[in-house]
């Protein structure tokens, strides 16, 4: 069984929420779902089954941990700052797959997904596709 991290913005948007319900859905079964446990979109997967949940106050130290347990990284939102770039980082110092959600390029909680995609990540539009994937 996969195991998937799935991570986001401490700052949820409504959007996010929706995106991580609908691939929760559709994955929770198929995959052992990950996360760091933190305020926003880590809560709600949280909340929606995950499995294993990493603590800690030391962030460097649990991107470290989930990046060397988790097979694959899917983030849904995260600002221009956020730490999900340092976490996706480690993912591909590990020569691990990283997945984004887009979106608008107007809206502050995309700016570190879509960068994410310019650089290389795999961009997340098909759920039901990616989900079956595995």
């Amino acid at each position: 069984m996969k195991k998937i991290a799935i991570v986001g913005s401490r700052r949820m948007t409504s959007y996010g929420g929706e995106v991580i319900e609908i691939i929760m859905k559709e994955i929770k079964d198929k995959a052992e779902v990950i996360t760091i446990e933190v305020q926003g979109c880590n809560l709600e997967v949280i909340r929606l089954g995950a499995k294993k949940i990493f603590k800690g106050e030391n962030f460097e130290k649990l991107n470290e941990e989930v990046a060397r347990y988790a097979d694959m990284l899917v983030i849904i939102e995260g600002g221009e700052k956020s730490g999900t770039i340092l976490l996706a980082s480690k993912f591909i110092e590990k020569g691990k797959m990283v997945y984004c959600v887009p979106g608008r390029i107007t809206d502050e909680n995309s700016q570190a997904t879509n960068w994410l995609i310019s650089q290389g990540a795999m961009l997340l539009i098909n759920i039901k596709e990616f989900g079956e994937s595995f």
